[in-house]
């Protein structure tokens, strides 16, 4: 397993918007060290790479740049899933 050193500083982002649950504050949209996270309208986090596309068998690495694009940690669950080569957090940043 490729280990990944994550930045938690965040390259550019748009202002916060509060999640739908209430939840903890995400920025609508935050680039760091090669990776994009968006807030879904839904307040689900769906994370890119910048380089090549996430695959099917890459959920770990897209954990991982989820939990450092939402600065602490993605609330991940049964209902993570894979989409045109992003991974979608549905409960997004926890």
């Amino acid at each position: 397993m490729r280990a990944l050193l994550l930045p938690l500083a965040v390259a550019a982002c748009a202002p916060a918007a509060p999640m739908p649950d209430g939840g903890a504050r995400a920025p609508r949209l935050v680039e760091t060290n090669g990776y994009l996270g968006s807030v879904l309208p839904t307040g689900a986090l769906a994370v890119s790479r910048k380089a090549a596309p996430f695959g099917y068998d890459e959920g770990a690495e897209a954990k991982r740049a989820a939990n450092a694009l939402c600065g602490g940690k993605v609330a991940s669950g049964d209902t993570d899933n894979f989409r045109d080569g992003a991974w979608i957090f549905p409960g997004g940043c926890a």
